[in-house]
């Protein structure tokens, strides 16, 4: 952990006074303050909202980033980052975001060079650079990172959303600081005054309602509630956040090479994410689980680009009633050709497919996939299909793709599964094709209509074409120990006369050798192609998808793998940066 030596201030130092009630305020002369007008308090807190204070730190990282490239020198082994920061931190905070800001981490370096190849980046950085400063500064002065900030700032800096009551978080910024000094004569240019003080610690407020305090070698920042707490949990007063058992548990598999990690207890997820719109929400929904007690994020960088590692721990008492994914050994990349925008591995696609359409549709893509497959389920067991057995064909290992396919008709279409019954299955099938025509038929043909059914062979595999609709078919083949069905016979030959397969992507052989040989679901994908699809089609197209779209241009892969253990799981994320 960093220490700072105390050096002499050249700004007077604020005077020390006994603790006092809260709503007291003294000036230095010792002479009472006229009291905060009405609403001000108020409105002055409501500028530490959740929302606010997350877009601060997500872009904090990258800007202490980019503020360390001159200073940086590439050297040695890797070294965890400094994490001194929680132990300011009440144990029961609801969210927890932290940020290495060593100038002598080479992975600080590498997170520099990938961020430099996102065209998103310079804009997120400039949004972000003002709020700092508002922050640090207040909005009437112009604060410069580089010029200001950097040569105080020590080795990390972090933000914590405190479980406090009302409708508004409470929030905690806490900056190690090399240089008391320069940071003290910084803060007093900046407009701060002295506040009193609370356990013997000097207090400091901004005119933007900020208040602060050093303690031990940090700068620690929020309303004043926040900060007496942080003052109490470094005096042993209140427990800390690096002594949480659960935080401690949940933060365990963080790799030393993160430059940003980010906590979160079940009340955090489901209290400040969950309910947010937008990418917070999304987050929330996707960390939340049944029998859930706390999530961390770990963020680094790596040869490939960026890993991103999230791991969740689960309570003991509830672990073993929650139902999850049974765990498999992922083969299906092996027979999914190279090229492919999309691929999605599970076992048992039955019950795999609800979470997987539930996200889908809250993220804005697909959302009438769902009722589509409803009403076809009910029209095949309406013409006494058994969807039991019919589902039982994709209860193994599953893989949904987007091959390349040829031409103007773009990626095709694909499911993919391991059979070992292959006669069993074309005879199930065979006896699909009348129930899917009939289904299909236009109104006022009959009954009993014969299906419209051709058949051509590919690698020597018989492959079935039903027209159940105008410009609609359902493709088919069983062989190779593989039933592989498509909306048309390219994706279908694509993957029985494939040259190269997925499985030598890089990303995806990253997440897969990090796992311990058994997933739960295996994934995939090309971000430029599914957007470049998903724009054709009209699946996208918000304001949102079109923001993305130069940084998914510069991403050529992201591979996913999850995993799960007796009382937690872990997802591996990695995202390919060339």
């Amino acid at each position: 952990m960093a220490t700072t030596t105390d050096r002499p201030d050249s700004a007077p130092r604020p005077r020390h006074a006994p603790p006092r009630p809260p709503r007291r305020r003294v000036r230095r002369d010792g002479h009472p303050r006229p009291r905060t007008p009405p609403g001000l308090a108020e409105r002055r807190l409501a500028t530490f909202s959740l929302r606010a204070a997350l877009l601060v730190f997500i872009g904090l990282a990258a800007i202490v980033a980019g503020a360390l490239v001159l200073a940086l020198g590439l050297r040695g082994g890797e070294a965890p980052p400094a994490t001194g920061a929680a132990e300011l931190v009440p144990a029961n905070a609801l969210l927890y975001l932290h940020v290495s800001t060593d100038p002598s981490r080479p992975a600080v370096g590498q997170a520099l060079a990938v961020g430099r190849k996102l065209p998103a980046m310079p804009a997120l950085v400039g949004a972000v650079t003002d709020r700092v400063g508002a922050m640090l500064g207040g909005s009437a002065v112009s604060v410069s990172f580089s010029r200001d900030i950097r040569p105080w700032l020590g080795r990390e800096a972090a933000l914590a959303v405190l479980d406090t009551p009302g409708p508004t978080a409470g929030s905690l910024v806490v900056l190690d600081v090399r240089n008391r000094a320069r940071a003290r004569r910084f803060l007093f240019g900046a407009g701060a005054r002295p506040e009193g003080a609370y356990h013997g610690v000097a207090l400091l407020a901004q005119p933007s309602g900020t208040t602060l305090a050093f303690v031990r070698h940090y700068l620690v920042l929020g309303q004043v509630a926040s900060v007496r707490q942080a003052i109490d949990v470094g005096a042993g007063r209140m427990p800390s956040l690096a002594a949480s058992a659960r935080y401690r548990r949940a933060a365990a598999t963080e790799p030393d090479a993160r430059i940003l990690d980010a906590y979160a207890s079940v009340d955090g997820i489901r209290r400040a994410l969950a309910p947010q719109s937008g990418l917070l929400g999304e987050l929330g929904t996707l960390l939340d689980q049944p029998g859930l007690s706390a999530a961390t994020i770990a963020v680094s960088p790596d040869s490939h680009g960026l890993q991103i590692l999230v791991h969740r721990t689960l309570d003991p008492r509830l672990a073993s009633r929650s139902a999850h994914s049974a765990a498999f050994t992922p083969t299906l990349a092996r027979v999914i050709p190279a090229g492919s925008a999309l691929l999605v591995d599970v076992r048992n696609l039955a019950a795999s497919a609800p979470k997987l359409l539930a996200f889908a549709a809250k993220a804005g893509v697909a959302g009438r996939i769902a009722p589509l497959l409803s009403r076809l389920g009910s029209g095949l067991a309406a013409q006494g299909v058994n969807l039991g057995q019919l589902l039982g064909m994709f209860g193994g290992e599953t893989a949904i793709a987007l091959t390349p396919g040829q031409g103007a008709s773009g990626p095709a279409p694909v499911i993919v599964t391991r059979t070992n019954a292959q006669t069993t299955v074309r005879a199930l099938l065979a006896e699909l094709e009348l129930p899917l025509s009939q289904l299909f038929a236009p109104s006022g043909s009959g009954a009993g209509e014969v299906p419209q059914v051709s058949q051509t062979t590919v690698s020597g595999v018989a492959v079935r074409q039903l027209s159940v609709a105008p410009g609609l078919n359902l493709d088919y083949a069983v062989g190779h120990g593989l039933l592989v069905v498509s909306t048309g016979r390219t994706g279908i030959s694509e993957v029985f006369r494939r040259a190269r397969s997925l499985d030598g992507a890089a990303s995806l052989q990253s997440v897969v050798s990090d796992s311990p040989g058994r997933v739960g679901s295996l994934v995939f994908l090309d971000p430029s192609q599914l957007l470049r699809l998903g724009l054709r089609l009209g699946l996208i197209g918000g304001p949102r998808e079109a923001a993305l779209w130069p940084s998914a241009e510069r991403i050529r892969a992201v591979a996913l793998a999850s995993w799960r253990g007796a009382e937690d799981t872990t997802t591996e994320l990695q995202l390919q940066i060339p």
